[in-house]
């Protein structure tokens, strides 16, 4: 009696391991195959990127998929930082799981290669190109030195910073209160009268000035410091 309980134990077991080795699980890989593949046809970011997916619990087993995995986003954007995506499968015994991967990218973009202090000018020995993650940065970052080239900064930098538009603003060249020249000038006569400005002007903007002649409130656009131009 004892020696048929054993045997029927033993059967069990056999039978047993054999059913759970020939049941099919879906690897972990080609999961992770599935979401990079899904990222690269549907990522729209300019420069290079680098995908990390966070690992699935080793202890996750999920029916072999009898037909290739739906990888999918709830938003349908692929954007650089974390982002969830999905991935299930649709065949008999369906499944369904949600993975994490977190996505940089990197561009070349202007650096400092020297420090700059509030209100000075940049020039091209302040300005370097390099690789650098901008992952996390608005797109407000300066890719091209003639962005930023003769203009000013608006704080204190460091070596190694990345610029961006905020960190920059057009000189004015002329402020409220500075003496002017007045200048109109036509193929047969040219005029220039003295004036004072009534707002501050960046090169190529419109400021009013005043006439110290006649008193007249005119528009003229900036040309240099101390210099304004008008048409009549």
């Amino acid at each position: 009696m004892i020696k048929n309980i054993l045997l029927i134990l033993v059967l069990t077991f056999i039978f047993f391991t054999k059913a759970h080795a020939e049941q099919g699980w879906q690897s972990h890989e080609s999961i992770a195959e599935a979401v990079k593949a899904y990222i690269a046809q549907n990522i729209n970011l300019l420069g290079e990127y680098e995908v990390n997916l966070t690992p699935l619990d080793s202890r996750l087993n999920l029916p072999q998929c009898a037909e290739p995995v739906e990888v999918f986003t709830t938003t349908g954007l692929i954007k650089a930082g974390r982002t969830t995506i999905g991935v299930r499968c649709n065949t008999e015994k369906k499944w369904s799981i949600f993975t994490s991967a977190i996505i940089k990218t990197y561009q070349m973009v202007v650096v400092l290669s020297q420090p700059i202090q509030r209100g000075e000018t940049f020039t091209r020995q302040h300005l370097a190109i390099e690789k650098r993650e901008v992952s996390n940065l608005r797109e407000d970052f300066v890719t091209q030195p003639e962005q930023i080239e003769n203009k000013q900064a608006t704080r204190q930098l460091n070596t190694g910073a990345i610029l961006s538009l905020k960190n920059l603003v057009i000189p004015r060249l002329v402020k409220r209160g500075d003496k002017v020249v007045i200048s109109t000038t036509k193929p047969d006569f040219s005029i220039r009268m003295s004036g004072v400005a009534m707002m501050d002007g960046a090169k190529g903007e419109l400021i009013t000035v005043k006439n110290q002649n006649s008193g007249r409130v005119i528009n003229a656009t900036v040309i240099e410091p101390g210099l304004v131009s008008v048409d009549y």
